[in-house]
């Protein structure tokens, strides 16, 4: 029997870490296939991927887009008749994976041990702050001089070192992901350079069309005999925000840093500054709602069961926003102050933080799971490849020519 098909009793124990769930008294009755909304022609979702984590078919499992697409509505743990929680179940699988391919092993210690988690981040928070107030000038009182009480050289060059530590290490785990999904998926055909790019292209458009605007939120609800939320109150709608919102703030911040004078004063109709203050009205309305939903448990079941990873990403998000949106107010008011220098050392040591765990904490799934989505659409682009290849009936080839010394013997 080959490695991937290997029994692995102990592998739904190791799940557990990563969340609570239980699937041992699921039996197989197909009723959560039949009452997932996200259930195409075909598909045994999730009753097959169940199958596999009572197994321990840990490559079978990576490689399920299943694992990827469910949007967590839980309408399926909801009716199951033997509470076999598949919902919870498949948002383990998703956490367990982004550990399990992280060659560093620090997501496994962030999603598992609340007080490394603590103590790793009050340690990193302290020392940029301590960093940031060794190197910098003291504050003025008359004016506000940000990247004088900050030194910026410090702050521009950390910036890449940021950046530049981030790429290595999802450039590491996402390698490591793609291999281990690719690991049983059907080999593709063998074709030219060209033909693998233009389906790699055509992949992208794929997952676009579904990330972008998360149309399949609205094929998925909790419960159909229930009000519905109202559309401002929808995971949809919140998700959407706080998904744009970051995007949005990220394109600011690089248009800034490209363009614009450090420390110079623009008015708030500049092209940067505008787009940062709706992009990051959009992730405080998301963020407060989804913090909202949670604390009285309201959404369905993904809002019902929060984990440390989950309050974690939301609260960085919220905090990081409304310091940013402080420190513009205090940067248009006549005269700078103590607290404003405050705020945008506190704003700095949290968008620091937030980008150097962003390859370890929930944040990651805005990579892992457009890449994993994409390798599924390329690979589905290169099987339909393949079929043409083979129904496609092969020219037949010409006759040889007579050889011209034929018959001169």
């Amino acid at each position: 029997m080959s490695k991937a098909a290997r029994v692995d009793p102990s592998f739904l124990d190791e799940l557990r870490q990563y969340g609570e769930f239980d699937v041992r008294n699921c039996f197989s009755c197909g009723h959560c296939t039949a009452v997932c909304q996200l259930v195409q022609t075909g598909e045994s979702f999730p009753r097959l991927l169940i199958r596999y984590g009572q197994l321990g078919f840990r490559d079978k499992l990576a490689a399920a887009k299943a694992v990827w697409s469910c949007y967590y509505c839980g309408e399926c743990s909801l009716t199951c008749p033997r509470q076999a929680t598949p919902g919870q179940f498949m948002d383990c699988a998703r956490r367990y994976f982004i550990t399990h391919w992280d060659v560093t092993t620090l997501s496994r210690r962030f999603y598992t041990s609340p007080l490394f988690t603590w103590i790793f981040m009050a340690v990193l928070a302290v020392f940029l702050t301590a960093l940031f107030l060794a190197t910098g000038d003291r504050p003025e009182s008359q004016r506000l001089a940000l990247f004088e009480f900050m030194n910026y050289d410090l702050l521009h060059y950390m910036g890449f070192a940021v950046m530049g530590l981030i790429g290595l290490v999802f450039a590491a785990n996402v390698g490591n992901m793609v291999r281990h999904v690719t690991k049983t998926l059907p080999k593709p055909p063998r074709t030219g350079l060209g033909s693998w790019i233009k389906d790699a292209l055509l992949a992208v458009t794929d997952i676009l069309n579904e990330l972008a605007l998360q149309k399949r939120f609205k094929e998925c609800w909790i419960n159909p005999s229930d009000a519905p939320e109202p559309w401002y109150l929808s995971r949809r709608v919140v998700h959407l925000t706080i998904m744009w919102g970051f995007l949005g703030l990220a394109a600011a911040t690089t248009f800034d840093f490209l363009f614009k004078e450090p420390g110079s004063h623009v008015p708030l109709t500049y092209p940067a500054r505008l787009l940062g203050t709706l992009a990051g009205l959009g992730v405080l309305y998301g963020t407060t709602v989804a913090l909202w939903l949670r604390k009285e448990r309201r959404g369905g079941l993904p809002m019902e069961h929060s984990l440390l990873s989950d309050w974690l990403l939301l609260w960085m998000l919220w905090v990081t926003t409304l310091s940013g949106y402080l420190t513009e107010i205090v940067v248009y008011l006549p005269k700078g102050t103590i607290l404003g220098y405050a705020i945008f050392l506190v704003h700095t040591v949290l968008a620091l933080e937030l980008l150097l765990l962003l390859p370890f904490t929930k944040l990651s799934h805005v990579i892992y799971r457009p890449v994993a989505l994409w390798v599924h659409a390329l690979w589905l682009r290169r099987s339909a490849r393949r079929s043409l290849l083979y129904v496609r009936p092969s020219r037949p080839r010409p006759p040889k020519a007579a050889s011209s010394t034929s018959g001169s013997h």
